[in-house]
């Protein structure tokens, strides 16, 4: 074994701390006795021994294996040979395996993508759910035996062409005078107005004009009026939402213009009500009778003769 030398002001080799301890004790030789031979400190010795200082000068390396009594070549740290051993295993004997390895994965994989196949096939296959709304406005109040407009807006969020039934149920006693569109049928006897229609949009407007009952001999009617109805929408998949909105129609000596009820139709008022019921235009609702209102006085009902009195200027 050659030593394993160092460059710079003194020779220098790396000594194997573990194997000077090893030969110490075995020869039951102190650190003292060692430390006395090669002429350094015992703490020297010791920190040879635990490897703190792995390299030292020659001179003092020569003198530590005198004082052990083995050659200089016994207390170097040998270099460590590589191996020749190769444990990899040959090709012939890996092969075999990965490729099992990819089949049992591929096979696996298969049965995942079959197993999905039901799953994915339904959710593309079905359709997506229709999102309906339906809403219903009412005027804030009517008196008995007048016409009062009556708007539902029906609205989905996908784009049509759907197949749509409309259902309102009017309350007892009254009665459906025009509609746009055209009803297709009403029952009076259970007072249910019917309309089936084909949107092509996301937004339907259905507008009705009915006439509360009147106040014939030996009856009265107080009590306010209620109304219901839904919506039927049909796109491969059918969808029914109730009607929301406005659900009840006060009965009061008041046109349904006059929201506050002060017996004048402001301007605030009759421009709310060119916004709010436009859609009475479709089916030629006479706006006479509420420009001649707002262009008086005022007005009041007479009650006899079942109209509205205008107040001229």
């Amino acid at each position: 074994m050659s030593e394993q030398t160092f460059p710079g002001p003194y020779q220098m080799v790396k000594i194997d701390g573990s194997k000077v301890r090893s030969l110490r004790e075995s020869k039951g030789l102190t650190q003292l006795y060692i430390a006395t031979v090669v002429g350094v400190t015992t703490d020297t010795i010791s920190r040879w021994e635990n490897k703190r200082y792995p390299s030292i000068k020659e001179e003092n390396a020569r003198k530590l294996a005198k004082a052990l009594e083995v050659s200089l070549e016994e207390i170097l740290e040998k270099e460590e040979e590589p191996s020749t051993f190769d444990d990899t295993p040959p090709i012939s004997a890996v092969q075999p395996k990965k490729l099992k390895s990819n089949r049992i994965l591929l096979w696996c994989l298969a049965l995942i993508v079959v197993l999905l196949l039901p799953f994915i096939w339904y959710n593309f296959k079905q359709p997506a759910p229709v999102t309906l709304f339906a809403s219903r406005l009412l005027p804030p109040h009517i008196p008995t035996g007048q016409p009062f407009p009556v708007v539902i807006q029906v609205t989905t969020k996908q784009q049509g062409p759907f197949s749509l039934i409309l259902k309102e149920t009017l309350p007892e006693g009254c009665e459906p005078i025009v509609s746009a569109p055209p009803f297709t049928g009403f029952d009076k006897k259970t007072g249910s107005l019917k309309w089936i229609s084909r949107t092509t949009g996301q937004s339907t407007t259905f507008v009705y004009l009915a006439k509360t009952p009147g106040n014939e001999p030996g009856t009265t009617h107080d009590a306010p009026l209620r109304f219901n109805g839904s919506v039927t929408l049909r796109d491969k998949k059918s969808s029914e939402t109730t009607i929301a909105g406005s659900l009840i129609l006060p009965l009061a000596e008041y046109h349904w213009a006059d929201a506050n009820r002060d017996n004048r139709i402001e301007d605030a008022e009759i421009l709310a009500v060119y916004d709010t019921f436009s859609a009475l235009d479709t089916i030629k609702y006479d706006w006479q009778k509420i420009d001649e209102i707002w262009s008086g006085e005022g007005y009041y009902w007479d009650k006899s003769k079942q109209e509205y009195i205008i107040v001229v200027k």
